[in-house]
């Protein structure tokens, strides 16, 4: 017996037994006083027990029975639901009927539900396929070929231009090996370089780099960038490549600067030769004399021009040979992987500072990997110290071993000269020489020997210390954004605005004497953070940061030093906003900042502000904390580098894109309704509080 048929038992027996048991007990009493009443109540008794079990039989067969019946119908309902058909309701029992008609009303908006939700993902599915479309076509038209490509260098997707700058080889396809055209190591140690950056909080696009073909025969120049997920892993990577073009490939560096620089050095050394010792003949013959004297002078004349002249191949050579901004330090742990990947066992020590410089990342590494393993194998084990020095001409470098010189000079003479890559063949000081430098072999100062050159000084300042990046989360494109970018109006809805949310950071809580100290600010296109548009400035208030603001948002003088003043910072600022809504949490504040500093800057905000305090109160008048932490906190957003411009700014423009179906469900639907509402709380507000001192740049209440 199942379980539901033991317990309908167990029902009908306790409500319907205890009376044929009472009535049997009365007719025992009773038989000898009176048999036939006796007798008339056992009957009864009996009689009762006989309905008792048939009405428990009737349930039994008309609800447990039906029951399982509908339950089987249920079963059958996505079947019946696919052709239509009504679920049928089992017979002579009106308590199921109900049920069933329950279901029926069930079924019905479910197929609403599913009708729409349908109706939903076909319109997400055009969607998608047009943007897919617009972006195939973008791909397809790119002048530089593209790339992209799983983590072991599978080709998930490429363009028209890389199958004609690669020349449609049989090795191109999808799902194919992108090192089957490719040489594989340099892009291996880009995407290891990004990897350093970004775990800096660098970003994922590396620089540009060169890369061979698979045959040796032509060099790209390339680009790499890391497809990463919301989640921070690493998916792959994309790769754009143009053509380095053939004077680049074909040319030789070394040979150009030797035409420069040897070609004239001969006869100009033996014509100045020649001339001093013609004066010192004609030293009794004043006027030939001074002819001889003449050409002294013009011989070292020319002897500068052509020093000039080779600096200036030099120029021109690394101007067209790709250079990047590199660390030393990121650089010397490439090296330590290469060399413990081809198991050499030389003990490399980075003697250098925190310096950066330009170079061929790459190819830095591999000729200090090739000179490594050169020193290993005549010196197995052996202690390699790397010196550093950075001056103005550029970062002198020192690399030292021990070892005598005149043994070290004759293999190093042969590695200088012998070629780092098979394909393409490239010799060692042709790579020096395409880097401006000249290697020299000279004794070391506490012994050993030092191989010593000079690289190019890096093209852009590097802090050694930055601050922690917050994680982007790039919009890079939408095609359907030109009807959401016109300048706003009163009725356009506010879930289709285009906003620039910001904050600032001050040396204190008084617009009229305080200063601005960094301003930072995300755009907001609908309902999305577009967290890759991040604007962030550090600005020089011209006066001491107060301590007491310093232990708020973490800026120093130190830090502003050297940073452009609020005139041009608001200048930027102003260029990035363009004519998009400007937004902020108690907007007043901030706004009395920039105003004061818009006649200066030459710039006006004069497009419409929108404070998200206000909403929030407009939302709930009896709220009491509408300061950032507690909304943020009541909506569920996560503030992340509380406390500074472009965390603050980042929050500000969560909660503002979480506002917005709220304010809808209470009729603000457009930007007028905002403003209006904004204006309605703010006299509210300017009657019932009062302002509270807080932290610098956030916190306060100012009047609107």
């Amino acid at each position: 017996m199942s379980g539901p048929r033991r317990r309908l038992w167990a029902i009908v027996v306790a409500a319907a037994l205890p009376l044929p048991l009472a009535l049997w007990v009365l007719a025992h009493r009773r038989l000898a006083a009176d048999p036939d009443l006796a007798r008339l109540l056992a009957w009864a008794g009996f009689l009762g027990l006989l309905w008792t079990l048939a009405v428990g039989a009737r349930l039994d067969r008309e609800l447990v029975g039906r029951a399982r019946r509908l339950a089987e119908i249920l079963a059958t309902l996505p079947a019946a639901r696919r052709r239509r058909d009504r679920v049928p309701a089992p017979a002579a029992f009106p308590l199921l009927s109900d049920l069933v008609a329950a279901v029926h009303r069930l079924v019905d908006h479910l197929d609403e539900v599913e009708r729409r939700a349908a109706a939903a993902r076909e319109e997400a599915t055009r969607g998608l396929a047009r943007e897919r479309s617009r972006l195939a076509a973008v791909i397809r038209d790119l002048a530089d070929g593209l790339f992209g490509c799983t983590l072991d260098g599978r080709i998930v997707l490429y363009n028209e231009a890389a199958v004609r700058l690669l020349g449609a080889p049989p090795e191109l396809g999808l799902g194919h090996s992108l090192y089957a055209l490719l040489m594989r190591r340099p892009i291996l140690h880009q995407l290891r370089e990004i990897e350093r950056r970004r775990a800096r909080g660098e970003g994922t696009v590396g620089e540009d780099f060169l890369c061979a073909g698979r045959d040796g025969e032509r060099l790209f120049r390339c680009r790499l960038a890391l497809v990463v997920e919301e989640d921070g892993t690493t998916q792959g990577f994309v790769l754009l490549l143009r053509e380095a073009g053939a004077a680049l490939a074909e040319g030789s560096t070394r040979d150009f600067l030797d035409r420069l620089e040897t070609a004239w050095r001969g006869p100009l050394a033996s014509l100045r030769a020649a001339a001093e010792v013609l004066e010192g003949e004609l030293a009794d013959h004043p006027g030939l004399h001074g002819f001889a004297r003449g050409i002294v002078g013009d011989a070292e004349a020319l002897e500068a021009i052509l020093h000039r002249l080779a600096d200036t191949g030099r120029t021109y050579v690394l101007a067209r040979w790709p250079l990047q901004d590199v660390r030393l330090a990121d650089v010397l742990e490439a090296v330590r992987d290469r060399l413990a990947e081809r198991g050499v066992g030389v003990s490399l020590r980075d003697r250098a500072p925190d310096v950066w410089l330009a170079a061929d990342s790459f190819v830095l590494t591999e000729l200090l990997v090739s000179l490594c393993t050169e020193i290993d194998r005549r010196r197995p084990g052996a202690a390699v110290e790397v010196f550093a020095r950075a001056g103005e001409e550029g970062v002198a470098l020192e690399i030292g071993w021990d070892e005598a010189e005149g043994q070290a000079a004759a293999w190093v003479r042969a590695w200088l000269e012998g070629s780092l890559f098979a394909r393409p063949r490239v010799e060692v000081d042709e790579l020096f020489a395409r880097h401006g430098a000249r290697p020299v072999l000279m004794p070391g100062t506490t012994g050993g020997v030092v191989l010593a050159f000079t690289l190019p000084p890096p093209r852009a300042l590097h802090a050694r210390r930055g601050r922690t990046a917050l994680p982007p989360r790039p919009e890079f494109y939408d095609f359907d954004i030109a009807p959401r970018t016109r300048p706003p109006t009163a009725d356009r809805p506010l879930g289709e605005l285009a906003c620039v949310v910001f904050d600032l950071e001050t040396t204190g809580l008084d617009p009229e004497r305080d200063e601005i100290v960094q301003i930072a600010a995300v755009r907001v296109l609908g309902r999305r953070v577009l967290r890759g548009e991040l604007f962030d400035t550090l600005v020089d208030p011209g006066r001491p940061i107060p301590p007491a603001s310093t232990r708020f948002h973490g800026i120093t003088d130190e830090m502003v030093r050297g940073k452009p003043p609020p005139a041009v910072a608001l200048q930027r600022f102003h260029a990035f906003c363009g004519d998009r809504v400007l937004v902020a949490h108690n907007a007043a504040f901030d706004m009395a900042f920039l105003r004061r500093h818009e006649a200066e800057a030459g710039v006006r905000f004069d497009q419409p502000v929108l404070d998200t305090l206000l909403l929030a109160a407009a939302l709930d008048e009896r709220a009491e904390d509408l300061a950032l932490d507690g909304l943020a906190a009541r909506l569920g957003i996560d503030i992340q580098g509380r406390h500074t411009a472009p965390g603050d700014a980042l929050a500000t423009a969560e909660i503002l894109v979480a506002l917005l179906d709220l304010l809808a469900a209470r009729g603000i639907r457009t930007l007028g309704e905002a403003l209006e509402a904004c204006r309605r709380m703010a006299r509210i507000r300017r009657r019932t509080v009062t302002p509270a001192a807080g932290d610098a740049g956030d916190g306060r209440e100012t009047a609107p």
